[in-house]
């Protein structure tokens, strides 16, 4: 069965892109270079400045590799589904996001949600500070401070129905919600995000 591109994930230590999780192949196996990904795949100007900005100028000490979440829009899709962290976990890789501006508060919510993550970058985290969270890293310790707002569980939750495609009608009648608190969330939702559901739809891919 042919896996979709969105679950793969691929070392960007080299130009050989070797194929890490779910299968590895046999190249990567026999690799004596630190590995690193992104995931999911597709976004070469996060690729350019994660690999110049920090591998170049920091080195890994650790056996195990690292893997890079793109935490922005086009990708909400993939954050909606609850499994997510678990399959990338599997990988045997270390789990950092790296947090666009606007979903910073469903990152915070993945990183109070799960142990799993061991850190978390947000795009304006100034040079310095990014650097101190990969120096911690690398050296085997957790970046995983939150800052700015989160979202609570029942706005993660409509947050997957509306992304699924459920309208508020629908949403009235799965989670047993009255109609005027799903209003209530939803605004609260968007506020926290910095973008109607209408917009934010219209940017995942």
């Amino acid at each position: 069965m042919k896996r979709s591109p969105s679950q793969s994930v691929r070392c960007i230590s080299c130009e050989l892109s070797c194929q890490l999780f779910p299968d590895t192949v046999v190249r990567a196996s026999y690799c004596h270079r630190a590995t690193f990904a992104i995931w999911p795949e597709g976004n070469s100007f996060l690729q350019k400045g994660i690999i110049e900005k920090l591998l170049l100028n920091n080195q890994n000490h650790l056996s195990r590799g690292f893997i890079f979440v793109d935490f922005s829009f086009p990708n909400l899709r993939l954050f909606a589904d609850p499994q997510w962290v678990d399959r990338l976990a599997y990988s045997g890789m270390y789990i950092v996001l790296i947090a666009d501006r606007n979903l910073a508060p469903l990152a915070n919510y993945w990183l109070s949600k799960s142990n799993k993550i061991q850190g978390i970058i947000y795009s304006d985290d100034d040079d310095e500070v990014q650097h101190q969270k990969i120096r911690r890293l690398f050296t085997g310790h957790l970046a995983n401070s939150k800052r700015g707002r989160t979202l609570n569980y029942t706005e993660m939750i409509l947050l997957k129905r509306f992304v699924s495609g459920k309208s508020i009608q629908q949403i009235t009648k799965i989670d047993n919600i009255d109609i005027k608190k799903i209003y209530v969330y939803k605004l609260r939702l968007e506020d926290k995000l910095g973008h109607s559901i209408h917009q934010i739809l219209s940017n995942i891919l």
